[in-house]
């Protein structure tokens, strides 16, 4: 079984920074998406019990995202794939060709896939993949067997947990407790130098382009009203109930 795991890089949820025009600062640090770890360690430890017999770590991003793909191979992925693009041609919808067209050229069986991103948080890619491979998709997958064949995939949803299975090639998508993601040895991120990362630039890629833009953050305004009763402290609480009153709050 042969396993591709698009991976993010996104802005460090526990130290995000902006500046003064309200955007993500450059200075922000970058971290591959807790979700897509979840999905590099099940696709590892897949290789590791001899049912998967290859590892693709993929991202789409600017240079500075092959960091995230050296994370992927540290943890021990067998390669990797880095899309060079800007931030600006990184529309859902053409991320998700970008990753259907490597998945169908490549012959993976399995697309692992984070559940969302921690800073968009929309959980389309993955369906979108699934939908231009034309395979199943099954989300919020907390536990995953290989049978023959087939996986047996557990689900969490509303009141509770679900177990389904699904054909392959299928898109999975990995939701927190599915495994506890393992931090790279020093082993591995030696290691990971020797292993191939190929680069290819976006226009390799049939895309539309963004059609998708963000306007600046702000801090909605809050206007506060108030009562100030200067009296004494009996008439006070006369006139504090009073108003508790007319307001129906009492």
């Amino acid at each position: 079984m042969k396993i591709l795991v698009p991976v993010k890089q996104v802005p460090d949820p526990n130290a995000i920074r902006f500046d003064a025009s309200g955007t993500f600062a450059s200075s922000t640090p970058r971290v591959v998406n807790e979700y897509d770890q979840y999905a590099i360690e099940e696709a590892i430890r897949l290789k590791e019990s001899g049912a998967a017999t290859e590892v693709v770590v993929m991202t789409v991003g600017p240079a500075s995202a092959r960091d995230a793909v050296n994370r992927g191979l540290a943890m021990g992925a067998d390669r990797g794939l880095l899309v060079v693009a800007t931030d600006s041609d990184l529309e859902a919808a053409d991320v998700a060709s970008i990753i259907s067209a490597e998945a169908r050229d490549g012959g993976y069986d399995l697309v692992l896939v984070g559940q969302e991103t921690s800073d968009g948080g929309s959980g389309v890619v993955g369906p979108q993949v699934a939908a231009k491979l034309g395979v199943p998709i099954v989300s919020n997958v907390v536990s995953l067997e290989v049978g023959d064949g087939k996986l047996s995939l557990g689900r969490e949803v509303e009141d509770g947990r679900v177990t389904v299975e699904s054909p392959l090639p299928v898109v999975v998508c990995a939701l927190t407790g599915l495994n506890d993601p393992r931090s790279p040895s020093l082993k591995g991120i030696m290691a990971a130098r020797k292993k191939p990362v190929q680069e290819t630039p976006i226009a390799s890629y049939e895309t539309n382009g963004a059609d998708v833009s963000w306007g600046k953050l702000y801090a909605e305004e809050r206007v506060v009203e108030g009562t100030i009763i200067e009296t004494d402290a009996e008439s006070a609480a006369r006139q504090v109930v009073e108003l508790l009153r007319e307001k129906k709050l009492v």
